[in-house]
């Protein structure tokens, strides 16, 4: 959830950015605020080698330009067969509602007409109840070399840091047309896979596969660790469309399905103490974007 916000600025930027923000002018792109509202839902889903299952509803608001950026998030989970799921206190619901604040500086610097550069760097707060000891950090920062207008590549590596789990990966990825407004746009890598098709200036098609990872702290009288911690990474894979009404307004609706997901719990130390996963299961998501 959280890598979500940092990827989509490098595949943006890192493809086709550099010329675009440089044809409509540097400052005014840059500075242009949004602000989006999204909201998702996942349909019930079993915890694996089990008849307890959950389905998760998440809403989400963003308020960013290209420099700096406010996010906040609220999940929400219904659990059903609280006494076959293998945590918790197999009477009441494990958790019901998760929060997340995240905020983030973003620093692009082109080099030349070829080379774009950005680094990047953020402050989280993931809990259920308490923000105490709910703190990470996340870095990242790659480089996009434009091969020529239709190909480019990126490289670089992004940081989660919290106390209890710290993620490192690298970003490798390849961008073919991924800014035009005509025709088939594609990006393959790693921790997003996308594929699209441009029907006409307002209107793209799209499918992809992202990954994401977070941290989250739990209460002090969780039924599945008391203070403790959960580690939740997933694999998402969405079909959808995406329409700009005009120059201030832009919808977006996908159908979602969670090919993985795996999460592991800690105690209040930070010591791991078991994992799990959920089944696939389907969702949705609608997304509004206004700019100012």
């Amino acid at each position: 959830m959280f890598i979500k916000t940092t990827l989509m600025l490098i595949l943006m930027a890192g493809s086709a950015l550099c010329e675009e923000v440089l044809k409509k002018g540097l400052l005014e792109r840059i500075i242009q605020p949004k602000v989006s509202l999204e909201s998702s839902y996942l349909s019930d889903a079993n915890v694996k080698s089990s008849e307890g299952s959950v389905e998760v509803h998440k809403n989400t608001l963003r308020i960013n330009n290209d420099i700096i950026g406010f996010t906040y998030s609220n999940w929400a989970f219904a659990w059903d067969n609280v006494q076959d799921l293998p945590f918790g206190d197999k009477k009441t619901s494990p958790i019901k509602e998760m929060h997340a604040f995240k905020i983030n500086i973003n620093v692009p610097y082109f080099v030349n007409e070829k080379w774009f550069i950005l680094s990047s760097a953020s402050l989280r707060s993931s809990f259920e109840k308490s923000m105490n000891s709910s703190y990470g950090a996340g870095l990242f920062s790659f480089a996009s070399y434009k091969i020529d207008n239709d190909h480019t590549v990126q490289m670089g590596a992004f940081a989660n840091y919290h106390k209890v789990s710290t993620l490192v990966l690298p970003v490798i990825s390849y961008s073919y047309r991924a800014r035009q407004y005509d025709g088939l746009q594609v990006v393959l890598g790693f921790p997003r896979t996308y594929i699209g098709y441009q029907a006409d200036k307002a209107t793209l098609f799209k499918l992809g596969v992202i990954f994401s990872q977070s941290v989250i702290k739990l209460s002090e009288n969780s039924s599945i660790e008391n203070s403790g911690f959960i580690e939740a990474k997933d694999y998402m894979g969405n079909i959808g469309i995406s329409h700009e009404f005009n120059k201030h307004l832009r919808l977006e609706s996908n159908i979602l399905y969670s090919l993985k997901r795996d999460f592991t719990i800690f105690d209040a130390q930070g010591n791991e103490q078991i994992s799990y996963a959920i089944e696939p299961s389907i969702g949705a998501n609608i997304k509004a974007v206004w700019l100012f």
